[in-house]
């Protein structure tokens, strides 16, 4: 049963939020309006606001109300990726080029600027105060996560530890707070609110973690950007971390970190090494004890068609569907 199967609740939900989202967005700024419209096309998945619908399912479900939070949040996260790509001068993203690339870096601030106006402007007029809070300081948080991997880029020294703590913030918050909030705007019991809280926090980890592997062995048409790109901007993720963890690669490494650009041997030979030291498998590994512990929470919750939902999305990372 999977959410994004037409004819099926959870798919027509999201169709409304997709509606809500591009309704948000319209603005008579052209070059707005055109970087916007691009930005829609790319797409993506909607986990965030698929985790709002679905968690506040286990209470008294509003519909209506949950569709604009849900929108909201996916047009935080929007706007959270054209700044990240600012960031990182990316080109790429989900296929088609990033509003910084085709537009210019002005173009781009303006845009996730608005983005930001329009995600608060969604999610005021249908959360409580205290929720309203909780997002405002996850958007915090989220913001110390990038500056916190652009302070440790080309730094070799990063712990696991350090790694976990970033994607944290910078990924499994908003997904942990997207479970929470459907939860809480839809009168869940406390147990609940926990386990959903829980669930969207372990799925959040290992969803990062999935991505980071898809850096060093993905289709670059499924990733939608190419490959190592991470990499070679001076993001070292866990695979990174996992090898430099042998003296052997870490020494190798350091040399060509110390040189400064990345040629194309040079990253195929880090491809390489990753492969050779089993830091894909290890990588995998940790995903998956996160995957466990989402599927812990799943247990815990009341056996509604929600749930078999919530199922389908921890299964469907499992297996590397998206």
């Amino acid at each position: 049963m999977g959410i994004w199967t037409e004819g099926t609740d959870i798919y027509n939900e999201l169709m409304e939020v997709e509606e809500t989202i591009s309704k948000a967005l319209k603005t008579r700024q052209t070059i707005l309006s055109k970087g916007i419209e691009e930005l829609l096309k790319a797409g993506g998945k909607r986990l965030r606001p698929a985790l709002v619908l679905l968690s506040g399912q286990f209470g008294q479900y509003d519909r209506k109300k949950l569709v604009s939070i849900a929108a909201g949040i996916e047009i935080l996260h929007m706007a959270t990726l054209v700044h990240d790509d600012i960031i990182d001068d990316a080109h790429i993203r989900r296929g088609a080029p990033t509003v910084q690339a085709k537009w210019g870096k002005d173009i781009a601030v303006f845009t996730g600027d608005f983005l930001l106006t329009r995600c608060f402007s969604l999610i005021t007029q249908n959360v409580s105060l205290e929720n309203m809070h909780k997002l405002s300081n996850a958007m915090k948080a989220i913001c110390e996560g990038e500056v916190d991997q652009h302070q440790s880029q080309y730094d070799l020294s990063i712990s696991i530890n350090d790694y976990l703590k970033r994607i944290a913030r910078k990924t499994a918050l908003l997904f942990a707070l997207s479970c929470r909030v459907g939860a809480e705007e839809a009168k869940c019991s406390p147990r609940d609110i926990w386990n959903l809280w829980k669930l969207g926090k372990n799925l959040g980890m290992a969803f990062q973690i999935v991505d980071d592997l898809l850096d060093f062995s993905g289709d670059v048409q499924v990733v939608g950007k190419p490959l190592l790109a991470d990499f070679a901007n001076g993001v070292f993720t866990l695979p990174i971390i996992y090898m430099v963890g042998n003296p052997k690669y870490r020494n190798k490494l350091k040399e060509i970190v110390d040189e400064g650009q990345f040629t194309r041997d040079e990253l195929e030979s880090v491809q390489r090494w990753v492969h050779e030291e089993g830091a894909l498998d290890k990588s995998k590994e940790l995903a998956d004890r996160f995957i466990k512990k989402a599927v812990k929470n799943l247990e815990a919750l009341p056996a509604i068609p929600a749930r078999d939902y919530l199922e389908n999305l921890t299964v469907g990372l499992e297996e590397r569907q998206y």
